[in-house]
């Protein structure tokens, strides 16, 4: 955790607590936050996911989540997009 990318753990951050929220305890959504704050001040970046996880794109299809602009829509709520 010490030398993750700040993009890299806010897309943890979204992963865990929006797409797949049911598979994630709270015990690590507290502490991917925890890391967030004390290594970049608690910002958390848009959500962007690495398109080398062609799964991950298609599980956000499959959710609606993924929207045709290349927008992530979790909730009625955009939390990144798709390059």
């Amino acid at each position: 955790m010490e030398n993750m990318d700040h993009q890299h753990m806010s897309n943890i951050h979204h992963f865990i607590n929006f797409i797949v929220p049911q598979y994630y305890s709270e015990g690590i959504r507290v502490e991917i936050l925890k890391w967030l704050v004390q290594r970049f001040a608690g910002v958390i970046l848009p959500y962007r996911p690495v398109p080398e996880f062609k799964e991950e794109k298609t599980y956000l299809r499959s959710k609606g989540y993924l929207q045709p602009n290349n927008d992530v829509v979790v909730n009625g709520e955009k939390i990144g997009c798709y390059e």
